[in-house]
């Protein structure tokens, strides 16, 4: 690989000790046989990746005005300890080298790979012209996701979740609302809460289950309860699987690995 070409790295809200601490992270691992990494201070929508901190709301307003790029970056949340789940896409502070290259190695070895075997790749100058031929791109566009929840947490967690596996995200707040949209947008996943106004998830799922043109779906249940009793309500319904609130995002992506990553690949 050319020492031209690196993978681009963007940060939002993170603190300036945690900045210079990346800068001399990627100078050290500058001479590894692997991707190399490099900082880029502006114009974000350039960067491959994106290390944000999801608790700080200017970098989230921020992160939502990039992600309306046709191919948005990878997010890596920084989030408090305790939410640091998914290894792949976050992790928690402080930042340690072996961490921070462990994760973006992994990230660029899965979804990556590709441009640095591109002999027209060649660092920021061309990094516009990336195009993500990875699972989670299509030749019609990037996946689609309908997310039913009333809970706005909810649905800023599930659309960020979703937004760092370039999957688009919609919303609906209630049921009724979700089958009016489900009437004129096609969806690759629906993310179901069972509490809704008006009518309820296990509703809602059945109405869908009878579209004719809907009803392959995947359909995945967000519930705050887990007793065997409402798996089996869930499952009744049509549900394809089923997710305790607050939602694990280890769990989160297996699920989006099962029926959308794996499924577009093929």
């Amino acid at each position: 690989m050319s020492e031209n070409k690196y993978c681009l790295i963007g940060t939002l809200g993170l603190l300036e000790h945690e900045i210079s601490l990346l800068q001399s992270i990627f100078r050290i691992s500058s001479n590894r046989d692997r991707v190399r990494y490099k900082l880029i201070l502006s114009n974000l929508a350039k960067a491959h990746i994106v290390i944000a901190t999801i608790d700080n709301e200017a970098a989230m307003d921020e992160w939502q005005k990039i992600i309306e790029n046709d191919h948005p970056p990878i997010l890596v949340s920084v989030t408090p300890k305790e939410l640091g789940k998914f290894p792949g896409h976050s992790f928690s502070r402080p930042f340690s080298p072996t961490k921070v290259l462990s994760i973006l190695d992994q990230i660029a070895d899965k979804y990556l790979s590709h441009l640095f075997d591109d002999p027209t790749f060649n660092g920021e100058d061309t990094a516009t012209q990336r195009v993500f031929a990875n699972a989670n791109t299509s030749a019609q566009g990037k996946p689609r996701a309908l997310v039913v929840d009333d809970s706005k947490t909810v649905q800023t967690q599930l659309n960020r979740e979703l937004a760092s596996s370039n999957i688009q995200a919609d919303i609906a707040e209630t049921g009724e609302q979700c089958l009016v949209m489900l009437e004129k947008n096609d969806y690759n996943i629906i993310f179901l809460d069972v509490v809704l106004p008006g009518i309820d998830g296990y509703q809602v799922c059945k109405n869908i289950r009878r579209m004719q043109d809907k009803k392959h779906i995947p359909v995945v249940m967000l519930t705050s309860k887990s007793s065997p009793f409402d798996k089996v309500r869930g499952s009744m319904a049509g549900c394809s699987s089923y997710l305790t609130k607050p939602v694990d995002y280890e769990k989160f992506h297996q699920v989006l690995n099962q029926y959308i990553l794996q499924t577009n690949s093929k």
